[in-house]
């Protein structure tokens, strides 16, 4: 029983030899010869397949320097809305939930005060003595042309007018400030409550009222934020500053999600520097706008700005493989019998990119095709 188990492991030990050191005679599909390759690597279409190995060519690819940021997404502050009012009131009714999206013109809450009357009757009030003071002031001033009246009466109702005429102006500016549009006020519209609309479309993110509570003036009811453009803002050391451009790319991702990165494009420089962290602002913009699903405004960003970019003919780092200080590629040599033929060449190499390695002595493979996916369990 042990001699059949040592023939055995010496038989698998001798195939395995075979199948990455031995001789190849094949049928070259161009000339039809029968070619001779030393140290070929044989893999069947089976096992290429099944090893979810690929082959590619040497392609461009673009190489820079690296300047690293961290920012936030944030939008632009007219996206932004912080919704509160001119004259405060008791709550009379909200229905609104952080999350909720609202459309701009939208009801948020209802305000009532009863001095909300006082200032509507003033109007009304002032409305109703403006006509009778215009005619009068007209009339005096016809008898004043005329020296039928004194001059006196005819400044003082030319006073008594335009104090009135001031007045009404006023308070119709006041009421338009409670949402009350003073041209379709009339005695029978007087209310001691009011509508206070989203002066924005977008979603709400924080709500700092409830049923019954009174709001004071300008304190802060409900917040607003639209996302329809949503961009990077980023904080860069001032010695780095001197070498980022309008335009050049941003590479950034989420701390959390480190392996999938997003797209951006510097679209602004900040101009000043920002102390003790002695930064610099800079502005940039998603590259697609489908991007921002992903994203809400106030969320920490890791980036790199992409300077210096250049391209260089490069493999996927796959394709590299390090064996004993020296680099290694696998270049298809023959597929003939539904078998891969790869011979193991050196290879000089260069930078290294987002999952590119750059190739130096690229004259030496020229248009060759290269196993760019599964080369290390080769190698080795």
């Amino acid at each position: 029983m042990k001699v059949f188990k040592i023939i055995a492991m010496v038989s698998l030990l001798v195939a395995l030899f075979s199948a990455c050191t031995t001789t190849v005679d094949q049928k070259d599909a161009e000339n039809g010869q029968s070619v001779s390759l030393e140290n070929e690597i044989i893999l069947t279409a089976e096992q290429f397949s099944s090893s979810n190995m690929e082959v590619g060519k040497i392609t461009l690819q673009y190489f820079s320097e690296r300047i690293r940021a961290t920012g936030m997404i944030d939008v632009p502050p007219q996206y932004k809305a912080d919704v509160s009012v001119y004259y405060g009131g008791t709550v009379k009714d909200v229905h609104l939930l952080a999350g909720q999206n609202i459309k701009k013109g939208a009801a948020l809450f209802t305000l009532e005060n009863p001095d909300y009357i006082q200032m509507q009757q003033d109007y009304l009030t002032a409305k109703s003595q403006l006509n009778y003071l215009h005619a009068e002031y007209e009339r005096q001033k016809k008898l004043f042309q005329e020296n039928i009246a004194s001059q006196k009466k005819y400044l003082r109702a030319e006073s008594d007018y335009l104090t009135v005429l001031s007045d009404f102006k006023a308070m119709g500016q006041k009421l338009r400030l409670l949402n009350i549009i003073p041209e379709h006020l009339d005695y029978n519209t007087v209310t001691t409550f009011t509508e206070i609309k989203a002066p924005i479309s977008g979603f709400i993110t924080k709500v700092n009222i409830s049923k019954g509570r009174y709001l004071s003036p300008n304190e802060v009811a409900v917040s607003i934020v639209n996302t329809e453009h949503m961009h990077l803002e980023l904080n860069v050391f001032e010695k780095d500053i001197t070498k980022i451009r309008k335009g050049q790319s941003i590479r950034f991702r989420l701390p959390d999600n480190g392996s999938e990165y997003y797209e951006g494009q510097v679209f602004l420089v900040g101009q000043a520097v920002y102390s003790p962290e002695r930064t610099i602002n800079v502005h940039g913009h998603l590259k697609d706008e489908v991007q921002k699903a992903h994203f809400v405004p106030g969320m920490y960003i890791e980036a790199e700005i992409l300077v210096d970019e250049t391209p260089h003919p490069a493999l996927p780092s796959d394709a590299v493989v390090n064996l004993e200080n020296e680099n290694y590629i696998l270049v298809k040599k023959s597929f003939a019998n539904n078998q891969y033929g790869f011979v193991r060449e050196p290879v000089a190499v260069g930078k290294t990119n987002d999952g590119y390695t750059q190739i130096l002595n690229t004259d030496k493979f020229g248009a060759a095709e290269i196993l760019i996916k599964g080369a290390f369990n080769l190698v080795q």
